[in-house]
């Protein structure tokens, strides 16, 4: 495996930062709130790394997308 598509040594790119962040907002503060959980200090790192981890899931996949997209445009000359 190499480092670009290691969870561990990832960062967020910028484009996607807004939704990072407002993703680990509701995850770990609007959800609670909305059912009346209270999370322990394990309850928040096991949501926070579960929502990390489908971010990451959700990004590769998303830039595989916009790398396809601009591939199609290059290609038709847009």
């Amino acid at each position: 495996m190499n480092e670009e598509s290691s969870w561990l040594m990832w960062a967020i790119p910028n484009k996607y930062i807004q939704r990072y962040f407002f993703l680990m907002i509701g995850v770990l503060f609007v959800l609670p709130l909305l059912t009346g959980l209270r999370y322990t200090i394990i309850g928040y790192t096991i949501n926070y790394l579960f929502a990390d981890a489908l971010f990451y899931r959700w990004c590769r996949q998303k830039i595989e997308e916009d790398k396809i997209e601009a591939r199609r445009k290059h290609f038709l000359g847009e």
